[in-house]
């Protein structure tokens, strides 16, 4: 008995330290390109301390909507423009709309508050 009680107490005190995962904050914004609403892409949000995991929300006409832990993020933004069907490729073919300076080399960045009005909006490109 006094076995079972001291696996039991160990098995509560190992529950306590497991982290259930970082808390999710509201983030929603619009996303342009030249203007335009980007109608169909991705937004990677990447913490800058490396502790949380990365979120992706997908963008549908200009606009996304996530759920992203607090602090500062690296932002990439993805997004493909259909040149429309090719009769050689038997299939649709598409190209980079957003360049990599907005994606893979991005410099963007947004810091997530701890409540749930937290609004990034990205009006690409940026201007000097």
């Amino acid at each position: 008995m006094r076995v079972r009680l001291l696996i039991l107490a160990a098995f509560g005190v190992a529950l306590a330290g497991c982290d259930s995962g970082s808390k999710l904050y509201h983030v929603v914004g619009d996303v342009t390109w030249q203007g335009d609403p980007v109608t169909d892409g991705n937004i990677n949000f990447l913490p800058e301390n490396g502790n949380v995991h990365p979120v992706t929300a997908k963008i549908v006409n200009g606009k996304f909507d996530a759920r992203v832990p607090a602090g500062k993020m690296k932002v990439e933004i993805f997004a493909d423009k259909d040149l429309g069907y090719s009769e050689a490729m038997h299939q649709n073919v598409k190209t980079r709309l957003i360049p990599e300076e907005y994606n893979s080399l991005s410099k963007l960045t947004f810091d997530v508050q701890t409540n749930d009005s937290n609004r990034a909006d990205f009006h690409l490109p940026l201007k000097n």
